[in-house]
C-alpha cells in the first residue's frame, strides 16, 4: 500500500503539472491535487512509520478532493457544458475515487 501512495501521489501530482505547465503554482485550482498527491508521496515515503489512522487519513484527503474532480467533470460532461475532455476524466477520475476509497477502508481497518 505504501508503494501504492507514492506511485499514485507522483501520479497525480505529475499530471497537475503536465496539465498546467509552469503556472501550475499559481493556480488556486491545483493546489488541491497538489496538496492531496504530496500526502500520499509523504504517507508512501514514511510508510510503516506512519500509524494506520496517519494513512487512511491521507488517503481520505485523496479521496475527497478526487469525488470533487470527479463531481464537476460529471456535471460539464452531462450538461454537454465547455470542458475540454470531461468524458475523459470522468471514467478515470472514477477510477481514482473506487481506489482511494478502498484504500481508506483498508487502511482504517487496521490497528
Amino acid at each position: 500500500m505504501p508503494i501504492l501512495a507514492l506511485l499514485l501521489g507522483l501520479a497525480v501530482m505529475a499530471g497537475e503539472v503536465v496539465r498546467r505547465g509552469d503556472s501550475v503554482l499559481q493556480q488556486p485550482r491545483a493546489l488541491d491535487d497538489l496538496v492531496a498527491g504530496a500526502v500520499l508521496v509523504l504517507t508512501g515515503l514514511l510508510g510503516r512509520r506512519l500509524r494506520a489512522s496517519w494513512h487512511a487519513a491521507g488517503w481520505a484527503l485523496f479521496t475527497g478532493v478526487m469525488l470533487a474532480t470527479f463531481g464537476l467533470n460529471l456535471d460539464a460532461w452531462l450538461a454537454a457544458a465547455d470542458k475540454p475532455r470531461a468524458e475523459l476524466y470522468v471514467p478515470v477520475l472514477a477510477a481514482l475515487v473506487l481506489t482511494g476509497a478502498a484504500a481508506t477502508i483498508w487502511w482504517a481497518r487496521r490497528r
